[in-house]
Protein backbone atom coordinates (compact mmCIF):
# COMPACT_ATOMS: atom_id res chain seq x y z
CA UNK A 1 0.00 0.00 0.00
CA UNK A 2 1.10 3.46 -0.84
CA UNK A 3 1.76 5.82 1.58
CA UNK A 4 3.69 8.89 3.56
CA UNK A 5 4.97 6.50 5.59
CA UNK A 6 6.46 3.61 3.12
CA UNK A 7 7.84 6.45 0.67
CA UNK A 8 9.69 8.14 2.83
CA UNK A 9 11.11 4.97 4.57
CA UNK A 10 11.55 3.75 0.96
CA UNK A 11 13.30 6.96 0.31
CA UNK A 12 15.39 6.48 3.48
CA UNK A 13 16.34 2.85 2.95
CA UNK A 14 17.63 3.59 -0.87
CA UNK A 15 19.44 6.67 0.36
CA UNK A 16 21.57 4.48 2.78
CA UNK A 17 22.02 1.93 0.51
CA UNK A 18 23.98 4.53 -1.91
CA UNK A 19 25.69 6.30 0.81
CA UNK A 20 26.71 2.85 2.58
CA UNK A 21 27.60 1.41 -0.64
CA UNK A 22 29.13 4.28 -2.24
CA UNK A 23 31.81 3.95 1.61
CA UNK A 24 32.04 0.59 0.97
CA UNK A 25 33.39 0.53 -2.53
CA UNK A 26 35.56 3.33 -1.91
CA UNK A 27 37.19 1.88 1.17
CA UNK A 28 37.78 -1.06 -0.90
CA UNK A 29 39.08 0.45 -3.77
CA UNK A 30 41.51 2.79 -1.51
CA UNK A 31 42.61 -0.21 0.40
CA UNK A 32 43.89 -2.21 -3.37
CA UNK A 33 45.56 0.96 -4.43
CA UNK A 34 47.68 1.26 -1.27
CA UNK A 35 49.25 -1.81 -2.37
CA UNK A 36 49.48 -1.63 -5.82
CA UNK A 37 51.54 1.70 -5.84
CA UNK A 38 50.63 3.51 -8.87
CA UNK A 39 50.13 7.06 -9.21
CA UNK A 40 48.01 7.09 -11.99
CA UNK A 41 45.19 5.23 -10.70
CA UNK A 42 45.34 6.67 -7.03
CA UNK A 43 44.96 10.22 -9.09
CA UNK A 44 42.21 8.82 -10.83
CA UNK A 45 40.50 7.23 -8.04
CA UNK A 46 40.88 10.51 -5.83
CA UNK A 47 39.52 12.82 -8.53
CA UNK A 48 35.99 9.96 -9.04
CA UNK A 49 36.28 9.86 -5.45
CA UNK A 50 36.11 13.82 -4.83
CA UNK A 51 33.03 13.90 -7.51
CA UNK A 52 31.20 10.99 -5.71
CA UNK A 53 31.47 12.23 -2.71
CA UNK A 54 30.04 15.90 -3.55
CA UNK A 55 26.93 14.18 -5.79
CA UNK A 56 26.18 11.08 -4.32
CA UNK A 57 27.52 10.45 -1.19
CA UNK A 58 26.54 14.18 0.35
CA UNK A 59 22.95 14.03 -1.44
CA UNK A 60 22.16 10.68 0.02
CA UNK A 61 23.32 11.74 3.36
CA UNK A 62 20.82 14.47 3.24
CA UNK A 63 18.03 12.35 1.93
CA UNK A 64 18.99 9.77 4.35
CA UNK A 65 18.06 12.41 7.01
CA UNK A 66 15.06 13.83 5.88
CA UNK A 67 13.35 11.21 5.08
CA UNK A 68 14.25 9.17 8.75
CA UNK A 69 12.60 12.59 10.33
CA UNK A 70 9.66 11.76 8.43
CA UNK A 71 9.39 8.54 8.78
CA UNK A 72 9.68 8.39 12.31
CA UNK A 73 6.83 11.29 12.30
CA UNK A 74 4.76 9.68 10.50
CA UNK A 75 5.45 6.13 12.43
CA UNK A 76 4.91 7.94 16.13
CA UNK A 77 8.16 6.51 16.55
CA UNK A 78 9.72 8.62 19.53
CA UNK A 79 12.51 10.63 18.83
CA UNK A 80 13.96 9.68 22.57
CA UNK A 81 14.45 6.08 21.69
CA UNK A 82 17.82 4.83 21.62
CA UNK A 83 17.82 3.47 17.96
CA UNK A 84 17.04 6.86 16.79
CA UNK A 85 19.39 8.92 18.75
CA UNK A 86 22.21 6.54 17.71
CA UNK A 87 21.06 6.72 13.77
CA UNK A 88 20.80 10.55 14.15
CA UNK A 89 24.83 10.64 16.06
CA UNK A 90 26.04 8.45 13.19
CA UNK A 91 24.78 10.58 10.57
CA UNK A 92 26.23 13.60 11.83
CA UNK A 93 29.55 11.87 12.70
CA UNK A 94 29.63 10.59 9.46
CA UNK A 95 29.26 13.66 7.90
CA UNK A 96 31.81 15.54 9.96
CA UNK A 97 34.53 12.64 9.30
CA UNK A 98 33.50 13.23 5.41
CA UNK A 99 33.51 17.25 5.81
CA UNK A 100 37.12 17.01 8.06
CA UNK A 101 39.10 14.42 8.04
CA UNK A 102 38.34 12.40 4.68
CA UNK A 103 38.05 15.52 2.59
CA UNK A 104 41.43 16.81 4.36
CA UNK A 105 43.08 13.32 3.80
CA UNK A 106 41.88 13.49 -0.06
CA UNK A 107 42.92 16.47 -0.78
CA UNK A 108 46.90 15.90 0.49
CA UNK A 109 46.73 13.22 -1.33
CA UNK A 110 45.40 15.27 -4.06
CA UNK A 111 47.95 17.52 -4.31
CA UNK A 112 51.02 14.49 -3.43
CA UNK A 113 50.30 11.99 -5.68
CA UNK A 114 51.28 13.53 -9.05
CA UNK A 115 54.66 14.47 -7.90
CA UNK A 116 55.40 11.51 -5.74
CA UNK A 117 57.30 8.25 -6.33
CA UNK A 118 55.93 4.83 -6.68
CA UNK A 119 56.30 3.94 -3.11
CA UNK A 120 56.89 7.11 -1.30
CA UNK A 121 56.53 6.77 2.45
CA UNK A 122 54.31 10.46 3.01
CA UNK A 123 51.77 8.62 0.35
CA UNK A 124 51.60 5.40 1.09
CA UNK A 125 51.18 6.72 5.13
CA UNK A 126 48.10 8.82 3.71
CA UNK A 127 46.40 6.43 1.67
CA UNK A 128 46.44 4.12 4.82
CA UNK A 129 44.99 6.69 6.73
CA UNK A 130 42.29 7.43 4.09
CA UNK A 131 41.96 3.55 3.93
CA UNK A 132 41.50 3.67 8.37
CA UNK A 133 39.06 7.02 7.80
CA UNK A 134 36.66 5.05 5.24
CA UNK A 135 36.69 2.27 7.11
CA UNK A 136 35.68 4.37 10.33
CA UNK A 137 32.98 5.94 8.53
CA UNK A 138 31.88 2.55 7.15
CA UNK A 139 31.74 0.94 10.47
CA UNK A 140 29.97 3.80 11.95
CA UNK A 141 27.18 3.55 9.29
CA UNK A 142 27.20 0.20 9.35
CA UNK A 143 26.23 0.15 13.41
CA UNK A 144 23.48 3.22 12.65
CA UNK A 145 22.04 0.30 10.45
CA UNK A 146 22.20 -2.21 12.99
CA UNK A 147 20.38 -0.05 14.94
CA UNK A 148 17.86 0.54 12.99
CA UNK A 149 17.09 -3.08 12.74
CA UNK A 150 17.41 -3.87 15.87
CA UNK A 151 16.63 -1.32 17.31
CA UNK A 152 18.00 -1.48 20.88
CA UNK A 153 16.46 0.26 24.29
CA UNK A 154 18.12 1.27 27.67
Amino acid sequence: MFTVFTLFKFLHVAAVILWLGGVFALTILNLRLTRAQESGLLLALLQQSNFYGKAIIGPASALTLIAGIVTAVNAGYPFSALWITWGFLAIFASVILGATLLRSVNGQLLALAPLAKPGEPRLRALQQRLGALNLINFLLLLSAVGAMVFKPSL
